[in-house]
C-alpha cells in the first residue's frame, strides 16, 4: 500500500503543470476568441492538444460547468490545477467584456514565470551535480581505494586512524542498506514538509535571512506582487481586490500578513502608497516598489508601472541568478573538497610515520 501510494505521488508529480503548460493554454484560448470563438468552444478545441492529464481532465470539467450556467469565474475556481490568480482574473475580464485581453495577459504573466523558474533551474543544476559528484566521490574512495589501505596496514601490523575506521564503516553501512538510506531520507523530507506546513512564519522569515538566498527571495516576492496587482489591475479590479488577490498568490506568510495590512490601509481611505509606507516596518516591500507606485498613482497609471516594475524585477533576478549559482557551487564543492583531502592526509599519516621509522 506504502509503495503504490508513493508511486501515484510520483505520477502526479510529472502530471503536475508548469508555467509553460498554462502559457500555453491562455495563449490558445486568446487567439481562438480573438477568431470569434466563444470561450467554452476555445476550451473543446484546445483540450484534446494537452499532455498533461491533470490539465487536460480539468479542461473537461471547465466545459460542463460552462455548459449548465457557470460563470467563468466560477467554473475555473472549482478547479485545483489552476493557479489561484487564474479564476479571479477571468472573472474580472468577464465582467469588464475583456475576456480575450484576460487571458493574453495570464499567458504573458506564465511566460514570464517560465522563462525566470527555466533559469533557476538551469541555474541550479551546476551545484546539484556537483553535489552529486562529491558524494560518488566520497563513495568511490570509500570502498575502492580505501579497502586497499586497510588491508596494506593489516599486512604491515599498522593501526588504522580511528577516524577512518569510522567513516570506512558508517559509508558502508549506508552503501550496503541503501534501501534504509533511502527510506530514511523520504521519512526526514516528510517530517520537513509536515513542520513547513505547520510552522510557515518560522520557514518564511527564514527565506527571508538565510545568506545568499534571501535578495534572491526578496526580489522575488517584489516580482509576484507587481505581477499579480499588476494583472488584477488591468483586468478590471480595484485597488483593494487586487491586493486581496495579491495575498493569496505570494509565497511568504510574512509578505501576505504586509498585503492584508495595505489593504486594510486602503480600504480606510489611504492611497496604496501611503498604505505601503505605513505598514513596511519589516522592509518586506522594497522602497523602489513603493516610489514607483506613488508615480503611478500620481499619474493614475499604476497598472502600467507596477508592470514596469514587474519588467525590471524579472531582469534584475535574471542578472542575479548565475552569480547565486556560482556561490552555490563553492559552498557544496569546498566542504566536501576539504573532507577528501583531509580523509586522504589521515589515511597516509600513519604510512608515512611507518616510512619515517624504517629511514
Amino acid at each position: 500500500m506504502i509503495t503504490v501510494n508513493f508511486i501515484d505521488k510520483i505520477k502526479d508529480y510529472f502530471d503536475r503543470p508548469k508555467s509553460i503548460d498554462y502559457y500555453n493554454v491562455f495563449s490558445q484560448i486568446y487567439m481562438l476568441l480573438t477568431s470569434g470563438r466563444t470561450l467554452q468552444q476555445a476550451i473543446r478545441d484546445i483540450t484534446p492538444y494537452q499532455e498533461k492529464k491533470s490539465l487536460k481532465n480539468s479542461l473537461i470539467s471547465i466545459q460542463k460547468s460552462l455548459a449548465i450556467g457557470l460563470s467563468t469565474g466560477a467554473a475555473f475556481r472549482k478547479e485545483n490545477v489552476f493557479p489561484k490568480i487564474v479564476a479571479p482574473s477571468l472573472e474580472a475580464g468577464d465582467r469588464a467584456g475583456a475576456l480575450s485581453r484576460a487571458c493574453y495577459q495570464l499567458s504573458e504573466m506564465f511566460y514570464l514565470q517560465h522563462n525566470l523558474y527555466s533559469k533557476i533551474q538551469n541555474a541550479l543544476f551546476v551545484p546539484k551535480m556537483s553535489a552529486v559528484l562529491m558524494i560518488l566521490m566520497t563513495i568511490g574512495y570509500t570502498k575502492i581505494t580505501l579497502p586497499e589501505f586497510i588491508k596494506l596496514y593489516n599486512d604491515t601490523g599498522l593501526e588504522i586512524p580511528p577516524i577512518i575506521a569510522v567513516v570506512h564503516s558508517v559509508v558502508n553501512s549506508i552503501v550496503d542498506h541503501w534501501y534504509f538510506t533511502i527510506l530514511f531520507i523520504y521519512l526526514c523530507w516528510k517530517c520537513w514538509t509536515k513542520f513547513a506546513e505547520s510552522n510557515l512564519n518560522i520557514v518564511d522569515g527564514f527565506k527571508l535571512r538565510i545568506p545568499i538566498y534571501k535578495k534572491l527571495h526578496f526580489l522575488f516576492l517584489q516580482h509576484q506582487f507587481s505581477s499579480t496587482v499588476s494583472l488584477m489591475l488591468s483586468s478590471g479590479l480595484t485597488i483593494p481586490d487586487a491586493l486581496m488577490q495579491a495575498q493569496k498568490v505570494v509565497d511568504n506568510v510574512h509578505m501576505a500578513d504586509s498585503i492584508s495590512l495595505v489593504r486594510t490601509g486602503v480600504l480606510k481611505g489611504l492611497s496604496l502608497t501611503d498604505s505601503m509606507t505605513k505598514n513596511n516596518k519589516d522592509k518586506i516591500f522594497d522602497k523602489m516598489l513603493i516610489a514607483s507606485i506613488n508615480a503611478g498613482e500620481r499619474s493614475a497609471n499604476l497598472s502600467s508601472s507596477l508592470d514596469s516594475n514587474c519588467k525590471y524585477y524579472e531582469r534584475t533576478l535574471n542578472n542575479m541568478i548565475d552569480p547565486v549559482s556560482t556561490k552555490l557551487t563553492l559552498i557544496v564543492i569546498v566542504p566536501m573538497g576539504i573532507m577528501i583531502v583531509a580523509m586522504y592526509i589521515f589515511t597516509m599519516i600513519p604510512m608515512f610515520n611507518f616510512m619515517g621509522q624504517i629511514n
